[in-house]
């Protein structure tokens, strides 16, 4: 009986342990994390990428295809990927895109984005009642409500040009999302993963 108890003990650490592991991106060989609104992740490989103008139909997109992102209990889930500051954001896969491009904007306009004040994906309770952080579609460049870098009061154009919207809207400078309002709906993931699978090859084109 004993035997039996020490063998399910050190088959349950060995489970904790690759658990603990898969919720950790993997930069050195290109492993992003799923991660649903409990904050359980699971982790997928794709390659983290910036987007870019051009296209060459020549080009290796097979590092860039990401497995179907849902757990066991089919949770709606997260990708982490890469912006063009070299740093990771977590978003919602349907999002990802717009958010990887408004820091490449922000990078060509020549402004320094700081990667410990930027987060975009939150686990529920962290931010207001029905936060879009929760769904993974916000992110925040800043230290506390309406406070951030200069440039985030200035930044509108190239939010509008990621089609996002900016939080100066309701005196929230710093905070950006990709849907208005609170309390909305993470978009259906199966689609959200096509779209994300799409959009992230298609970036790693070059010119």
């Amino acid at each position: 009986m004993n035997r039996i108890k020490v063998a399910a003990l050190v088959a349950f650490s060995a489970l904790v342990a690759l658990s603990a592991e898969a919720g950790q991106p993997d930069p050195k060989h290109g492993f992003s994390s799923f991660c649903d609104d409990e904050g359980d992740c699971a982790t997928l490989k794709v390659a983290a990428s910036k987007p870019s103008k051009a296209r060459n139909s020549n080009a290796d997109t097979s590092k860039s295809k990401p497995r179907r992102a849902v757990d066991a209990n089919g949770n709606v889930m997260m990708v982490t990927v890469q912006t063009s500051y070299g740093f990771n954001i977590t978003v919602h896969p349907a999002y990802a895109i717009k958010f990887q491009k408004l820091f490449a904007l922000l990078k060509d306009r020549g402004y320094r984005v700081p990667a410990h004040i930027t987060k975009c994906w939150a686990p529920r309770g962290t931010h207001v009642a029905g936060s879009n952080h929760y769904i993974g579609a916000a992110c925040d460049i800043q230290t506390g409500w309406n406070r951030g870098p200069a440039f985030v009061y200035h930044m509108n154009d190239m939010v509008k040009k990621a089609g996002l919207y900016d939080g100066c809207a309701f005196h929230d400078c710093g905070h950006v999302e990709a849907v208005r309002g609170t309390h909305n709906k993470a978009p259906n993931l199966y689609a959200s993963i096509e779209k994300f699978k799409s959009e992230q090859s298609t970036a790693n084109y070059q010119p």
